[in-house]
């Protein structure tokens, strides 16, 4: 469980420094890619139903 909350952790910060506009938006795309390399998770398409 200690790598899931390493993960949501930085990706809570990332989204904070984008939020705060510290960053641009293919900045914030390349590091939340990078990141989610890191931790080994695969993206999956969230559908509205």
């Amino acid at each position: 469980m200690g790598r899931e909350l390493e993960y949501a952790k930085c990706i809570a910060v990332l989204r904070k420094i984008f939020r705060m506009g510290l960053i641009s938006e293919a900045e914030y795309t390349i590091a939340r890619n990078k990141i989610m390399n890191k931790y080994l998770v695969v993206e999956t398409s969230q559908s509205a139903a």
